[in-house]
């Protein structure tokens, strides 16, 4: 038993699993352990992380065949952890000075709260600072607080999940989770490539507390061919996905009405995605799947363009 365990998910993660190990090694709090997950990787993951794990036993190495995505590799730690408080974070992010015994701090300050989240900054491939401040501009969240200067903020489910619904302001590296807290079903959804990490926060948030640590505790790393750095077409459909799948768990007129909402809302973005690629029949399809959802201004501009479209191309 150990107070906390960060799960790290890694596949093919060579360039950056040393540094993100030793970053972590080189906390100023001690109890804890690392559980990397090796996600099929076809790279030297493998022989470095073994061997640091010779260094300090609390590096702790688990490999499995690759599974297409971090849910599974998530699932896997989370049923391996022994800490009372689990970290998630990625293989090649780094964490700064002091966000283990921050976090496990100012959970243990609200016992009502199972999960923490931090704010962060985001570098990138090279180690430069992109954005100091990552959640500043997320006026979504800073409208749950009494502004951008709190040091900590107590979140109630039924304020954090429709806020959720709207934006994910929750960055994956910045999570603490209070394992006893945990259900057999609270895990990361492994049909999902991505927005995995978005629909465990909703669903999650649904029935727990949450609270925000308002300080920049980890360095979230940019790369260019990052979901991050990809264009709505490619993680929309996810993201859509993942509101639906939270709009069948919800009883709440208020949250299903919320849901669609955003559903047509996305819908309407990827027919604008695909709009600007020239795709006249994926943004026709789209435009009438986002009013299918909710009346939206913007889906039927769309969808009358890219009817004008087809019948001047005839």
């Amino acid at each position: 038993m150990c107070k906390a365990s960060i799960i790290v998910p890694a596949y093919n993660a060579e360039k950056f699993i040393e540094s993100t190990i030793n970053s972590i090694l080189s906390q100023d709090f001690s109890d804890f352990e690392i559980i990397v997950i090796n996600d099929g990787s076809t790279d030297s993951t493998e022989e470095k992380v073994k061997a640091i794990g010779l260094l300090d036993e609390r590096v702790k190495y688990v490999a499995q065949p690759n599974s297409g995505g971090p849910a599974k590799p998530r699932n896997v730690g989370i049923s391996h952890a022994k800490g009372e408080f689990i970290f998630i974070f990625d293989a090649d992010d780094l964490m700064l000075e002091g966000k283990i015994s921050r976090s496990i701090e100012c959970l243990e300050r609200f016992p009502n709260a199972d999960l923490l989240f931090t704010n962060f900054s985001t570098i990138d491939e090279s180690g430069h600072v992109l954005k100091e401040n990552f959640l500043h501009e997320y006026d979504t969240l800073w409208n749950l607080t009494d502004g951008r200067s709190v040091d900590y903020c107590y979140l109630p489910a039924d304020k954090v999940n429709p806020a959720l619904i709207k934006v994910n302001f929750v960055g994956t590296s910045g999570v603490v989770l209070r394992k006893n807290s945990l259900q057999i079903s609270d895990r990361f959804d492994e049909a999902l490539k991505n927005s995995d990490d978005r629909l465990f926060w909703m669903l999650f948030s649904l029935k727990h507390n949450f609270v925000f640590l308002n300080e920049v505790l980890h360095q979230y790393r940019i790369l260019p061919g990052s979901i991050s750095n990809q264009g709505f077409v490619r993680r929309g459909p996810s993201k859509i996905q993942a509101l639906k799948t939270v709009m069948g768990r919800v009883n709440s007129l208020a949250l299903k009405k919320e849901l669609s909402l955003q559903i047509s809302r996305d819908y309407a973005t990827l027919a604008y995605g695909y709009q600007q690629k020239g795709d006249n029949k994926n943004q026709r399809e789209n435009a009438l799947l986002s009013l299918k959802y909710e009346f939206n201004l913007k889906a039927i501009k769309l969808l009358i363009l890219s009817l004008l479209k087809g019948i001047n191309k005839k």
